[in-house]
């Protein structure tokens, strides 16, 4: 069946989780200084000033915040970036922005809701003329401006801009999409839910870290309470179950078993409905509120072997008859065995290696793989000069730089050579909505609105015929690996 993606909109029910208080009603300080402006990029017709903020700003600067990564699989958009969204495309009246998608195996803020992408582009000079003012103004004096805001750090044009290191500088950016077509802003908690000077009038004077992980390898739960102590580091092993981590949007005919179980719709979906029952049973089951069918909730929800995975609905099998008495002497009838079809999974030229660890000392195949997607030598034996290159890309990564190949490195390095593979279980067509056209729409280089319309029918339709496939508009399958394909040219 094909899945049409959409953008991920949750009902009253399915957001009533416990936030933590945004404190709008705060009280400005009397020691306030007048809102700096925007400056206006010369010579274009754009607003001089932007909207005031919420309060009169104070002296004091919001404390600087580490960063924090993302832990949690909460892909709702928080009040903090929508308002942030809100005020840039108010004050400016251009570029689309887009905040929450789907989690992955990878690592982004924009899964727990804490990123925003401005489409701005650096080819449309008025365009680049806001972007360069509101890079340049919130990054000013040591990143005044971006404190105040909570965002944590920037790219933009092929440069990454920090908060949590300023002396950096903008530093050039070396990620598979070089972002000249829109702005990518990572907003700290505290940002991300609005608590920060420029929507209080009060200056942070307490860094909230986050949530914290309860099982080495899970998702953390859910946001619920502000945290300044640091994160336990020695953490248990999750519960066994046989059962996959399944999140939001995704979809397996294994979820079904679990939504009959929660008394909801078992159509292997993982929708909204779906999530809040999965909340409102993780809330009174006593395991980690963390909105994911996850270990700990498939062990104590599900405590059985999984049914074969499948591509439909599988169906529950007739009572076997009762066979008649044989004697013991005659021989048992041989039952012919039926294999069940696997749902496809995609593979890449790094499916084969995730299981394999490497450090320096390693030899064969799989060190020739991490060399050539390295651009070291690939001559099958991990030296030093390996291990450098590794140290450099995860430290790019923002990953622990230990110089070992682990699954996380090697899902970057997929993630970096094949961008699209978390969407190719999806098909999309002429009038698909959301993030995953998103994706698709910057693949093809076409204005990235997340509606799939005629136009970028009309873009999909020339890939295919340029990789001699049918060109039938509609992407799915080998569609994926030709758009892809196209990316890297």
């Amino acid at each position: 069946m094909a899945v049409r993606a959409r953008l991920v909109t949750l009902s009253g029910a399915a957001l009533a989780l416990p936030l933590m208080a945004i404190g709008l009603a705060s009280t400005a300080r009397a020691d306030t200084t007048p809102v700096a402006p925007v400056p206006p990029p010369a010579p274009t017709k754009l607003p001089v000033v932007p909207a005031a903020p919420k309060k009169a700003l104070p002296v004091a600067l919001d404390l600087r915040t580490p960063y924090e990564a993302q832990v949690s699989c909460d892909p709702r958009d928080k009040p903090g970036v929508s308002a942030f969204a809100a005020l840039m495309k108010a004050n400016y009246k251009t570029g689309t922005t887009g905040i929450s998608r789907n989690c992955t195996a990878s690592v982004s803020e924009h899964y727990d809701g804490r990123a925003l992408d401005w489409m701005l582009s650096a080819k449309d000079p008025q365009q680049k003329a806001v972007a360069d003012s509101v890079v340049a103004w919130l990054s000013a004096d040591n990143g005044a401006m971006a404190r105040r805001f909570g965002i944590s750090y920037i790219i933009w044009n092929t440069k990454m801009w920090r908060e949590y290191a300023p002396e950096r500088g903008w530093a050039a950016y070396t990620g598979s999409v070089p972002h000249t077509d829109h702005i990518h802003f990572s907003f700290s908690w505290d940002g991300a839910l609005a608590r920060t000077s420029w929507w209080t009038g009060v200056a942070t004077t307490s860094v909230d870290l986050g949530p914290c992980r309860v099982y080495a390898g899970q998702y953390a739960p859910l946001y619920t309470l502000a945290r300044t102590a640091a994160c336990p580091t020695n953490l248990p092993v999750a519960p066994v179950s046989p059962y996959p981590v399944y999140v939001l949007a995704q979809r397996n005919t294994q979820i079904a078993v679990a939504q009959k179980v929660l008394g909801v719709t078992a159509d292997g979906q993982f929708g909204p409905v779906t999530f809040a029952a999965v909340v409102s049973w993780q809330t009174t089951a006593g395991v980690p509120i963390t909105g994911v069918l996850d270990k700990a909730t498939w062990a104590k929800l599900v405590p059985t072997p999984p049914p074969p995975v499948t591509t439909t609905p599988v169906p529950k099998p007739a009572p076997a008859p009762v066979p008649a008495p044989i004697p013991s002497s005659a021989q048992a009838p041989i039952r012919k065995v039926v294999k069940t079809p696997t749902a496809p999974v995609a593979t890449t030229r790094y499916t084969a290696y995730k299981k394999v660890v490497l450090r320096q000392g390693s030899k064969g195949s799989a060190v020739v793989a991490l060399q050539r997607a390295l651009k070291v030598t690939p001559d099958g034996d991990f030296g030093p000069r390996t291990r450098s290159a590794l140290v450099t890309f995860q430290r790019l990564q923002r990953i622990s730089p230990n110089g070992v190949a682990d699954r996380i490195v090697w899902d970057r390095l997929e993630r970096l050579d094949h961008p699209l593979v978390g969407y190719r279980g999806l098909t999309l067509k002429l009038g698909s909505k959301g993030v995953a056209v998103v994706a698709l729409q910057r693949a093809l280089r076409v204005t990235p609105d997340g509606d799939f319309g005629p136009r970028t029918q009309a873009a999909v339709k020339a890939v295919q015929s340029r990789s001699k496939l049918a060109p039938t508009g509609v992407v799915r399958g080998v569609s994926w690996d030709a758009i892809e394909s196209q990316i890297r040219r």
